[in-house]
């Protein structure tokens, strides 16, 4: 919890479990992680993590800004 006693996102992760070419596929960027993994489900996790990036960003704001409960109505509102 933060100083204010509020809980905060401090970042995103995609974590995909259909993996069967054993491949093990990582990617990092600033505020999100995405894990695992078939190559499409991986590519389209990577989407959402993006997406819900660019949006956060746009509305001049960061990941850390936003409340779980924020973030919620964040991703109902992309989905």
């Amino acid at each position: 919890m933060s100083e204010t006693g509020q809980s905060r996102i401090i970042g995103l992760m995609g974590v995909g479990f259909d993996t069967e070419d054993g491949q093990i596929r990582i990617t990092e960027a600033d505020e999100y992680r995405v894990l695992m993994g078939s190559g499409e489900t991986h590519k389209e996790l990577q989407k959402i993590c993006r997406r819900i990036d660019e949006t956060i960003k746009a509305a001049g704001r960061t990941l850390s800004d936003y409340s779980p409960e924020e973030l919620m109505k964040l991703v109902q509102e992309l989905y």
